[in-house]
């Protein structure tokens, strides 16, 4: 027990913007735990989930002087929602489907091609059910590789817009697709 632990969000964040190492030691202490079991809800990978939070609390220190923080608790989870947004634009391609390459895997190759044929239909029909924007988006994004940027600029939305739209295909796929691996799963 700290003799800060005592201290609440805005008093730390006032010793943190002073340099106060002990202050920052405290705040990591009171929200890793529940930032990494964010970014594991958000994304399955635990060691990425410990990277994105490790990032964020790296990048409070370097910029504690300018920051600006109205509720930290919202702040960090914001903080971390970004990072991951990021790590998924920085690595789309991969990250989306190699997701699909461990359900087609299969040794026998008359195996992967009806794997392929089914899950390119299931794919399709999840595609089709999505919202209008997310739909465009989503296939601008990942099948025409587009940036978000470009199709901001061509569907004149914010990247912002882009973004979290991107973000909620992808949550959205995920609950699917947990779905679909495990029925697969029983059926190949």
């Amino acid at each position: 027990m700290s003799q800060y632990d005592i201290h609440t969000d805005e008093q730390l964040i006032a010793l943190l913007k002073c340099g106060d190492e002990a202050a920052f030691t405290e705040i990591y202490d009171r929200y890793w735990n529940q930032l990494y079991r964010s970014a594991c809800r958000k994304k399955a990978d635990k060691e990425q989930a410990k990277e994105i939070v490790h990032d964020v609390f790296l990048d409070i220190w370097k910029r504690r002087e300018s920051l600006t923080i109205g509720h930290l608790s919202a702040y960090l989870e914001q903080a971390v929602r970004f990072r991951l947004i990021n790590y998924i634009n920085r690595n789309k391609i991969p990250a989306f489907f190699d997701l699909f390459e461990t359900l087609l895997f299969s040794p026998y190759e008359a195996d992967q091609v009806l794997k392929q044929k089914d899950f390119i239909k299931l794919l399709e029909g999840w595609i089709d059910v999505l919202p209008d924007t997310q739909r465009r988006i989503f296939i601008q994004y990942f099948l025409k590789e587009l940036s978000v940027k470009e199709i901001a600029v061509e569907m004149n939305l914010s990247p912002k817009t882009i973004q979290n739209n991107l973000s909620l295909s992808l949550r959205h796929l995920r609950t699917r697709f947990g779905t679909l691996l495990t029925i697969l799963h029983f059926f190949i």
